[in-house]
């Protein structure tokens, strides 16, 4: 080899040799970049790749009535889980193979035996897919898992990678239909609660969010309580390999327990009045209306605002909502095809014309404004109401009775309808908004602040109510029938051939919109401006009355205690659950004193007595109800509510209602009730009320019942 060739091969090694050098040079910073350089946060970030930290739910509180008696509870119950940790470990085309095996097994025991396996396996690979934002904690598949199928499982464990058979606290309801829809029931947080339910105060104040997978209440006081039941959720550690399947689990955070929930509610007293109601509902199917099957009863202490029973028919068993719900469960509790929906607490959320109940409002305003006294007598006579164009707007006297001369305490005692609207015609004349304010003042057509979910307002109607509430849809209709008017005209106007043709059409034009105008005025005066009849019969609790047992009770709590309108509450304290000691004692709140005097206050007082008092022709439309009891005093008011307006299929249907206060002298405890379809107050609900009493004095029947 010569020189120059010689020199080439030198070059190309020396090329070579400085590539291989300066690779070598940048791997070695890169290394100590990594290594030492910033060693120490490459590490902790590879340690954050491999090292998850899961939530460890809590065992949920338990929720006790007034005496400690348990209602709620979290028991343990063998659960069906798939371990995605476990499932993992197999290939994943064979993870569709463990599931149509598991599939397989577990057909007897699904919710839908008919159900084909291959359906099986797509809902439980649906059900994967909804928890893959978390896939370190289990997937429950079933519940409620009895013994032949945990051996079944156990028996061919070899080849159900990932599935186990679980001990678990489960929500259980020891007293099944007993305050269903008072206490609420549990399941997962869906999408659309999250943003809810972090709003609640108590959660925003300890810093704690919810999140998907949570198990929540979702009614009643499971709901509104569901921050203090719940607990304090635990933290594991899971170990992932390369591949992000988990290796090993470990506890490092144990959970606590949520705080016991207990209640203003007595047991004891919620089961009487809830087997009357089921009595009463049961004899006026069998004797009057076989459509009746729903109702609903409260009961309240008067000083203080505790709900100490509260009562909705159809009953709910919580139990049947927890877990996987079947087709028929939930046509039971979530639709109203076949029967009334039993999931809906008729107590709180239901809305009813007071009917008669209302006549002490009436009378109240009457009194304040000074357009009556409790002496007046008022003739019980069609002719009273006015002339023969008032007389036709007006209601005649119920079952065509005619009273005489009647004074406020006996027109309550027989619950005269021409009295009330005689002197509702006054008010409403003198003031249209007064019973308005009046009913509001005792909670009626208002929101309680109740601490429960789901509260319906009612509405209290007035003339500017009426206006409020129905004009807009009139405003709107004109607004429209103008503009399209307006659009039609503008090209025909710009398009005139000449002023004369564009004076023409201008006239047609104003011509229109008139007559849109005239129509508007006369639906308004039709459909919106208050009519007599509206005073006539708001006077007499029907119209546009429409309010909750709840808002009833309350009303006769605040008219019977001396005007102090307290906020209605079934929750009296949080307890630790290890300790037992009160962490939080909740008290009594007044909304609001009303303006009505304690002198007026006591006249009507008087006509509820009168009520259930008397005799003969002198005997109250509920003195029978109260005749067995010897030891009773108080005072009541029946109601029979219209359900459909004059010409309908339910014109003369009517439901049962009933509000109650004992003792006289002293009141306690009040008392409303609501029987659909229940005809008379004083024949249905009036008599769960005597049930109700009965339990809390202690009083017996001279019948010995």
């Amino acid at each position: 080899m010569n020189k120059r060739e010689r020199k080439f091969y030198v070059n190309r090694l020396w090329g070579l040799t400085f590539v291989v050098v300066l690779i070598f040079t940048v791997l070695g910073v890169n290394i100590w970049g990594l290594q030492i350089s910033e060693g120490a946060y490459y590490s902790a970030k590879a340690e954050g790749n491999y090292m998850k930290l899961v939530k460890v739910p809590p065992t949920r509180g338990d929720i006790v009535d007034k005496n400690g008696k348990i209602l709620v509870t979290s028991v343990p119950e063998f659960v069906l889980n798939l371990d995605l940790m476990g499932l993992q470990q197999s290939k994943p085309s064979d993870w569709k193979d463990v599931i149509k095996r598991l599939a397989g097994y577990i057909k007897p025991y699904w919710t839908n035996p008919n159900q084909s396996i291959e359906s099986i396996t797509e809902d439980i690979l649906a059900n994967i897919q909804n928890h893959q934002w978390e896939r370190y904690r289990p997937v429950m598949i079933l519940d409620k898992v009895p013994q032949e199928l945990q051996a079944i499982i156990a028996e061919h464990q070899n080849e159900l990678q990932g599935v186990s058979v679980d001990a678990v606290p489960l929500r259980s309801y020891p007293q099944k239909n007993l305050a269903g829809q008072l206490l609420g029931y549990v399941r997962e947080i869906g999408d659309k609660e999250i943003e809810q339910f972090n709003q609640n105060a108590d959660a925003q104040k300890a810093g704690f969010e919810y999140a998907q997978g949570d198990m929540i209440g979702k009614m009643g006081v499971e709901k509104s309580y569901d921050f203090w039941l719940r607990g304090k959720e635990g933290i594991q550690q899971v170990e992932v390999d390369n591949r992000a399947r988990p290796v090993s689990k470990q506890l490092i955070q144990p959970p606590e327990p949520g705080m016991t929930v207990q209640l203003t509610i007595d047991a004891d007293l919620q089961k009487v009045v809830e087997e009357s109601l089921d009595q009463v509902i049961a004899d006026v199917q069998k004797n009057t209306n076989p459509n009746a099957k729903s109702g609903a009863a409260v009961v309240m202490d008067v000083n203080s605002g505790k709900i100490l029973a509260m009562v909705s028919r159809p009953g709910m068993d919580p139990n049947d909502l927890t877990g996987i719900i079947s087709d028929t469960m939930f046509d039971k509790y979530f639709t109203n095809e076949i029967a009334p929906a039993a999931s809906l607490n008729r107590a709180l959320s239901g809305l009813y014309p007071p009917a008669s109940t209302f006549k002490m409002v009436t009378a109240m305003a009457a009194l304040q404004l000074k357009l009556t006294t409790p002496t007046e007598l008022i003739d019980d006579k069609k002719s009273s109401l006015g002339n023969l164009a008032a007389q036709q707007q007006g209601t005649a006297e119920w079952g065509g009775n005619d009273f005489g001369l009647v004074n406020l305490s006996r027109a309550l005692a027989k619950s005269s309808n021409i009295y009330f609207q005689v002197i509702g015609r006054r008010v409403f004349d003198s003031n249209p908004e007064i019973v308005r304010q009046i009913a509001n003042e005792f909670g009626l057509g208002v929101e309680s602040g109740v601490d429960l979910p789901g509260e319906a307002k009612g509405t209290a109607p007035s003339a500017e109510w009426k206006k409020a509430y129905f004009g807009p849809t009139y405003i709107k209709a004109r607004d429209k029938k103008l503009a399209i008017i307006e659009a039609d005209y503008a090209t025909k106007l710009e398009q005139a051939p000449d002023a004369k043709s564009r004076q023409k059409l201008q006239t047609k034009k104003d011509a229109e919109k008139n007559a849109v105008d005239v129509e508007y005025k006369q639906k308004v005066y039709e459909n919106v401006d208050w009519k007599l009849y509206d005073s006539f019969n708001n006077s007499i609790g029907q119209g546009y009355n429409s309010y909750t047992p709840l808002q009833l009770a309350n009303y006769t709590t605040t008219l019977v205690n001396g005007g102090k309108r307290y906020t209605p509450y079934v929750v009296d304290k949080l307890l630790d659950p290890i300790t037992g000691e009160v962490a939080q004692q909740y008290q009594p709140k007044v909304i609001n004193t009303v303006t009505i005097s304690p002198a007026n206050l006591d006249a009507v007082k008087q006509g509820m007595r009168a009520v259930v008092t008397g005799a003969g022709d002198d005997a109250g439309t509920a003195s029978g109800i109260f005749a067995d009891l010897p030891e009773f005093s108080g005072g009541a008011k029946t109601g029979t509510a219209q359900i459909g307006n004059v010409n309908t299929a339910l014109e003369r249907t009517y439901n049962g209602v009933f509000v109650a206060f004992a003792p006289y002298d002293n009141p306690q405890i009040a008392f409303a009730g609501v029987v659909e379809f229940g005809e008379s107050g004083g024949s249905t609900a009036g008599y769960v009320a005597k049930a109700a009493f009965m339990k809390y004095f202690g009083w017996k029947s001279t019948n010995g019942n």
